[in-house]
């Protein structure tokens, strides 16, 4: 399957990234991808990696809740653990995109999802 993502240097201006809500719209409920990342952890043999979608998916399932704890006003650690995550996603990808990670992770995320 295609990779879909930067390669070289890009500074994106703001209309390049798409709202939680549309990259997020087909998104299966966040319960749901929490038990497919925590089994496709679990089903990953001993010293395999966890390829690109694993990334992904962990990384935009933790913005999710990151976005609903910052609506609500309850600002916790999944922020930090979201951030964290699409950092690790952009470090897969070897991207020198400058942009907020988290940013990167929803234009990953609605591009992934049109071509899975």
């Amino acid at each position: 399957m295609e990779q879909l993502h930067p390669s070289t240097e890009h500074r994106p201006e703001q209309g390049d990234w798409p709202t939680p809500e549309t990259a997020y719209a087909l998104a299966p409920s966040i319960i749901r991808e929490i038990g497919w990342t925590a089994q496709t952890a679990a089903d990953k043999p001993f010293g395999a990696t966890l390829g690109r979608e694993f990334w992904l998916r962990k990384a935009a399932v933790l913005d999710r809740i990151a976005l609903a704890d910052e609506r609500a006003g309850t600002p916790g650690d999944a922020s930090e653990l979201a951030t964290e995550a699409a950092r690790r996603l952009m470090d897969l990808d070897d991207t020198t995109v400058i942009c907020d990670p988290r940013h990167y992770v929803r234009q990953q995320y609605d591009r992934w999802k049109h071509h899975r």
